[in-house]
């Protein structure tokens, strides 16, 4: 189960199909690797830069993604220029595990599967795991077995650029992300400080994300879920002096939490999801069976997670802060749209992953 912590959500969707692989398949070894990016220096380096380019410049990112999707073929000379060195790091760490299956989370690993697997190197069953709800070039890669996307509209978008065998999937959540979830209320909250306090009742919550590092205007977006009335849970994940300056500001309308492991629970709590990020938090979402939506989303592939969800009726993309305020407003006052979201998450939760897992192994 390869992945790489360039962003935390190709490390989550890994985390996640390795403990339903071994609830699954309790005879067999699971091994996760984490590090695979062209070796360790590769895999720091790209983790850094994406960090520095995401919270510094995301436009520049932003302006290179859009670029190289709408031109397959200059994304598919880069993919070549960086194929060889991650397949040269993986060729060991292959050899050591001899393994039947590889699943991968994370494109640029994927790429020296696809070498290897093309140089008859790898006997081994390839699966490419699209973690985003939209393709990027990126994504793809025609000598792995199969590619697995969440939607049929990404999946037509892989097979146009060359994807050998596609099949449309849940995506890849933690199982505690489960639509059970929704009525389990705030009780099921951990007692702590009084940063862990309840929010007063009355109107609807928001739970305000932008991923594992904070990306996006989080406080621009969370003055305006407070301004349209509503109560706001902000997840600041690792970005430390956002959560400080949240924090600082002792309103009772305003929860602030650092990183944590109770986002499942965070999310069955709240009436809506709202994020900046890209396409992990809102397949967790969808997951829990809670309404989407997507806030001034950072360029890139926040951008493509939120036209395609929104595209497919699981979301709504709020391109601008004033954008939000009146998209929650308008939710709060009116409860028949956000059962009507509530309803296509539930119906998109509805899936079982395992059994396309399970069906995984028979193929193997």
């Amino acid at each position: 189960m390869l992945s790489a912590p360039v962003g935390e959500g190709h490390v989550a969707a890994a985390r996640a199909l390795a403990t339903r692989m071994r609830a699954l398949w309790p005879a067999a070894v699971v091994t996760e690797v984490e590090t695979v990016a062209g070796g360790p220096r590769r895999t720091a380096l790209l983790t850094a830069a994406y960090r520095v380019v995401m919270r510094s410049a995301p436009g520049l990112y932003g302006l290179a993604y859009d670029v190289l999707g709408r031109l397959p073929p200059v994304a598919a000379f880069f993919q070549r220029l960086g194929a060889p060195a991650t397949a040269r790091a993986l060729r060991p760490v292959l050899r050591a595990h001899d393994p039947d299956l590889v699943v991968c989370t994370y494109p640029v690993t994927t790429g020296g599967l696809a070498l290897l697997r093309r140089r008859g190197e790898l006997a081994a069953r390839t699966v490419a795991v699209v973690t985003d709800p939209a393709v990027h070039p990126f994504w793809i890669w025609p000598d792995v077995d199969e590619t697995w996307t969440m939607l049929d509209a990404a999946a037509a978008d892989a097979r146009r650029l060359g994807a050998r065998e596609v099949r449309v999937v849940p995506p890849a959540v933690d199982p505690r992300f489960t639509p059970s979830l929704r009525d389990s209320g705030v009780s099921l909250l951990p007692p702590g400080d009084s940063n862990d306090a309840l929010l007063p009742r009355g109107g609807i919550t928001v739970l305000v994300t932008g991923g594992s590092l904070g990306f996006g205007s989080l406080e621009a977006v969370t003055d305006a879920v407070l301004t349209a009335g509503a109560h706001a849970v902000v997840l600041a994940g690792r970005n430390d002096a956002l959560r400080r300056r949240l924090d600082a500001r002792g309103d009772p309308r305003l929860r602030v939490l650092g990183w944590t492991d109770t986002v499942p629970v965070e999310m069955a709590a709240a009436d809506v999801v709202l994020t900046t990020g890209g396409g992990m938090i809102a397949s967790e979402a969808l997951a829990v069976g809670r309404p989407v939506l997507f806030a001034t989303p950072v360029p890139g592939h926040g951008r493509a997670a939120a036209r395609a969800l929104a595209d497919a009726g699981l979301a709504v993309a709020c391109p601008t802060v004033a954008d939000v305020a009146r998209e929650v407003a308008a939710l709060a006052a009116d409860p028949r749209r956000r059962d009507e979201l509530f309803r296509a998450a539930r119906t998109f939760s509805a899936r079982d992953l395992d059994a396309e897992l399970t069906a995984l192994a028979a193929r193997g």
